[in-house]
């Protein structure tokens, strides 16, 4: 383990950074010669284990409200001491919350020549990070002598973590009544920047004395082992005799965090205990009972009906599960030593290929680590299968089911529908695999796309047959005879061939494991909690970057906003590192490069940029991914696709089906190239197709714009232009086939990515790191308000020259009136004899009518087998 030793640099770090803090408050302190009424730090913090900002928590946030913050989520802190000689309610508080928090200390003060009760509450808020935070509170107190014992005070407090093995803080307590206040300064240091050495110190002085004349404390505390905390503290007396001196001896375990302190005389014998309880301590403990149990734990997560998927909403979005929280939740079943058992609901559950493939990672490496999955669905497809195959028992509803009917891969073929319609379509294609606009320009698939979406299946279908027959102890040649026969297993037929363990339901299920001996562990959420103690200070910082959609400036992967961003990483020092997630058919060259730049000027920075290729990498989506320092892909990844392509959609007759003319004046050889005619209700469409002239240059563009793809490719992943342009020519490629020609790297997914990026860093494995997303999860999923549309509204003229008249042919063809199927198409009904388009092949339609004639780097969303067009 590395061991940090502080420098001269780090020590004027110290300086620079607390120095100026004391001296202003220093100076503002005015002549007062009596000390405030106020809750006195010095003689009611013994029940503290170290100073405010190194405790942290409730328990610190009494004396500086900032320490209320420096703590993962809000818990409550109780404490009692015997003072008396005895316990007694004379001598106990509390303090409780985060943000918003609240306190209470019981102490006895002299008031009438005896002595009286006094209850300090403390109502405050309180905000920050793991670097620091500031707290304000209003303080008063509350009993039959308050008024005459203490002063309505304000409480500022602030604590700065800017090392790991640096803290200090600062707090004033203000009085609201006289001119009086009492400050507070204290260090923590940690030689070796771990827990298990803290030395702190702490300086209290009250307005009105001078600064120097302050009364200083001092202590250590050390943890030879997890959950135990042993201390040692001292403090100046306030007559300046000799020092007090407590002795401390924590516990942490699963329930939360119990101390004893000892405060002892002269001759080592006690004159006063203290004892803390904390419910959320900011340091982890041990589980004594795991250790000496006997009887399995498990952890249940309930997946049932849920999508997995990259981001959720943050409040009211019950659907998604987003592929960040579940595996950390996955990493921490395998980590934790307390768990044997992960139970997983997944009735109702589907997600993206890619997303299904790298659970299947994860759930085998829960297995790896000697814990055992058992796992509920009631309907299993091919994919689904392929993720419950790998359980250790695997039980299926009575009235669930296990179809494998394989896998297929079609397409729809508009030519003839275009000359009905009466328009024109033009294909710019100059190379032999790209073969996007096939859907517009031909009435039958081509050679060269027929191979290459035959090898998308038989890689897609390889995989999950793979996996099934690995996860179930069968041969492929066993999987295959039950997708070529049976294809639909009843849950008595799948018993009878083995491939779920057992029938029944996700009750009865945990009711088995716990009539065999098993008991539950940890709820789901604790098994992601960050330990803010564990480290000082802001952990270094690695981005997760979705990019996902069609590459467009400002909608799908927004180019526009999100290179800018990426650019703006530059100067984050606390980023040391950067994924992207690229799951993009492609589209428009300029997002895609924006993007690209951004992440040659991160590399460039130092700042390395590892992509994790998801469903679909591919022509657009393969260009922001080729300059990533390292590309990992998965075997279900359809990725390449190097190339342009392009295409003209013109009136081929439909203005005069229309009854439309149009006339044009103008000026310039091409000019009336992009003279259009206005259809009333659809838009507008250029008048006429391409002459040779205009062709020519349009090829002349594109093949330009190909080369530049090409060399672009041979720069970002070190290879021969010439190599790249003999697996390019617009081919898409699987994940395997595409780490045999260096497109990529190699296998992994989105936690591997992490871990990549932490390596490439140089990112100690010890070391915490903040994970967060860009873009930010969107606040709050709210229900559909209003007339639902159609998936054809907004998507530009191709969408409208489809909904008006495509459409409107289309009806006329199956005897129906086209309004009446525009009004069907505008209330999202389904519509007559159907189109067989949905919004992902709208949304690529799109492009041809609004921007015509310009290239496009893309492929044809039915490239993509049907379970890999999930739209989010």
């Amino acid at each position: 383990m590395p061991v940090f030793r502080p420098s001269r640099a780090h020590a004027a770090i110290v300086l620079r950074t607390a120095l100026p803090v004391l001296l202003c408050l220093a100076a503002t302190f005015p002549a007062v010669a009596e000390p405030p009424a106020l809750l006195d730090y010095r003689t009611e913090s013994w029940f503290l284990p170290q100073t405010p900002g190194v405790t942290a928590g409730p328990a610190g946030g009494l004396f500086n409200p900032a320490a209320f913050a420096l703590s993962d989520r809000a818990g409550t802190d109780l404490w009692v001491d015997d003072r008396d000689g005895h316990l007694s309610f004379d001598h106990f508080g509390f303090a409780t919350g985060r943000r918003l928090n609240l306190a209470m200390n019981r102490s006895l003060a002299d008031w009438s020549g005896g002595r009286a009760a006094v209850n300090d509450w403390q109502l405050g808020l309180a905000g920050g990070t793991r670097a620091g935070a500031v707290g304000l509170a209003y303080r008063w107190a509350g009993g039959a002598p308050a008024a005459d014992v203490r002063d309505r005070a304000l409480v500022l407090g602030l604590v700065s973590r800017p090392a790991r093995w640096l803290t200090w803080g600062a707090s004033r307590a203000q009085s609201l009544e006289a001119d009086a206040a009492q400050n507070l300064f204290d260090l923590g240091l940690r030689p070796l920047a771990t827990p298990w050495l803290t030395v702190f110190g702490d300086w209290t002085v009250n307005d009105g004395t001078p600064f120097e004349r302050g009364q200083w404390g001092a202590g250590v505390e050390v943890r030879p082992t997890r959950g135990l905390h042993l201390g040692l503290r001292g403090r100046q007396r306030q007559d300046g005799a000799d020092a007090d001196l407590s002795v401390m001896i924590g516990i942490s375990g699963a329930m939360g965090h119990m101390a004893s302190q000892s405060l002892l005389d002269g001759d080592g014998d006690a004159v006063m205990t203290s004892w803390l309880s904390r419910s959320e301590p900011p340091f982890a403990g041990r589980d004594v009972d795991a250790i000496f149990a006997r009887h399995d734990t498990y952890v249940m997560l309930d997946l049932q009906n849920k999508l997995l998927t990259y981001q959720k909403h943050r409040w009211l979005d019950e659907k998604n599960v987003a592929w960040l929280d579940l595996m950390a939740q996955l990493d921490a079943v395998r980590d934790d030593p307390r768990l044997d058992i992960l139970a997983l609901n997944l009735a109702g559950f589907t997600g993206r290929p890619s997303l299904i493939w790298e659970m299947r990672q994860k759930l085998q490496e829960v297995r790896d680590a000697g814990k055992r999955v058992v796992i509920y669905a009631d309907r299993l497809g091919l994919g689904t299968m392929y993720l419950a195959a790998v359980a250790d028992r695997l039980v299926l509803d009575p009235q669930g089911d296990v179809s494998l009917p394989g896998l297929a891969l079609s397409r729809s073929y508009l030519k003839g529908t275009l000359a009905k319609v009466g328009l024109g379509f033009q294909e710019h294609r100059y190379y032999k695999y790209k073969s996007a606009a096939e859907t517009l320009s031909r009435d039958s698939m081509s050679d060269a796309d027929r191979e290459q979406r035959q090898r998308v299946i038989d890689v897609a279908y390889e995989t999950w047959r793979g996996g099934i027959a690995q996860g179930r102890g069968k041969s492929v040649a066993a999987v295959d005879a039950v997708v070529d026969s049976l294809a639909y297993l009843t849950p008595g037929e799948a018993l009878a061939a083995g491939y779920i363990d057992e029938v029944g339901r996700w009750d009865a299920l945990i009711k088995s494991l716990r009539d065999g001996g098993a008991r539950p562990g940890l709820w789901p959420q604790e098994l992601r909690r960050t330990w803010w103690d564990e480290q000082w200070g802001q952990p270094p910082r690695i981005p997760v970057v979705f990019l996902v959609g069609d590459c467009a400036m400002d909608s799908g992967i927004n180019g526009r906003r999100s290179s800018a961003w990426l650019r703006g990483l530059i100067n984050d020092k606390s980023v040391k590192a950067v994924v992207l997630r690229a799951d993009s058919p492609g589209g428009d060259p300029l997002p895609s490069d924006l993007v690209a730049e951004a992440v040659r000027a991160l590399k460039a920075a130092g700042k390395p940029v590892v992509v994790s290729q998801g469903d679909v990498a591919a022509s657009g989506g393969y260009w922001i991914s080729m300059d990533g320092s390292t590309i990992l892909t998965t075997p279900v990844t359809i990725t390449g696709s190097i190339g342009v392509i392009s295409g003209w959609l013109w009136d081929d007759g439909i203005a005069a089906k229309a009854g439309v003319t149009a006339e044009a004046v103008q000026r310039g050889r091409h000019a009336d190239l992009y003279s259009q005619i206005g259809l009333p209700m659809v838009g507008a469409i250029p008048r006429r197709p391409m002459n040779d002239d205009e062709l020519a240059r349009t090829e002349h563009v594109i093949r330009g714009m190909y080369t530049q793809f090409v060399q672009a490719v041979a720069n970002g992943r070190g290879l021969d232009p010439a190599a790249v342009d003999s697996i390019a020519q617009g081919r898409v490629w699987m994940g395997g086939d595409a780490i045999e020609r260096r497109l990529c790297d190699r296998f992994g997914g989105l936690g591997d990515a992490i871990a990549e990026a932490r390596k490439l860093a140089g990112i100690p494995a010890d070391r915490d790191v903040e994970v967060f997303e860009y873009p930010p999860r969107p606040l709050l999923k709210l229900p559909p308000l209003g007339p639902r549309l159609g998936v054809w509204s907004g998507l530009g003229l191709a969408g409208r020259l489809l909904d008006e008249a495509a459409l409107g042919a289309l009806a006329a063809v199956s005897g129906v009136e086209p309004a009446s199927a525009g009004v069907a198409a505008q209330a999202g009904a389904s519509l007559p004899d159907g189109t067989g388009l949905g919004a992902l092949e709208l949304q690529w339609l799109a492009p041809f009518g609004r921007e015509p004639g310009r290239a496009r780097t893309v492929i044809h969303p039915d490239e993509l087998p049907e379970g890999w067009r999930l739209v989010e």
